[in-house]
């Protein structure tokens, strides 16, 4: 996937990629301008999900309320210690396995 147009490198010729960002213990903070909603993640979960050697600063996923990622502009920060047991951040749930089911003619497979 190539990088959005908008989103353009801090440092020219350096790419911090999300492993990177994994191993410092940096936060991904996601703000999406169209619809003012943000969300942080730990880096460390979003490399268990995601490429570990796309740009830290891609969006990782569309907005959910927008359905785009035209607007996100992601931020990286590494927390201080007043951080810890105060900031809210956004981790994996279990997973959920949904049943669906379709409609057939009789006899079909």
């Amino acid at each position: 996937m190539p990088p959005p147009g908008h989103l353009q490198k801090k440092y020219p010729g350096k790419t911090h990629l999300l492993k990177h960002a994994a191993e410092w213990g940096q936060l991904i903070i996601i703000r999406c301008n169209g619809c003012r909603r943000s969300a942080t993640y730990l880096a460390a979960d979003l490399v268990e999900l995601l490429d570990p050697e796309r740009p830290a600063l891609w969006p990782p996923f569309p907005c959910p309320r927008c359905k785009t990622d035209e607007y996100i502009r992601v931020t990286l920060n590494s927390p201080y210690g007043e951080d810890y047991g105060r900031m809210l951040i956004r981790r994996p749930g279990p997973v959920r396995v949904t049943q669906t089911w379709r409609t057939v003619k009789l006899g079909d497979p």
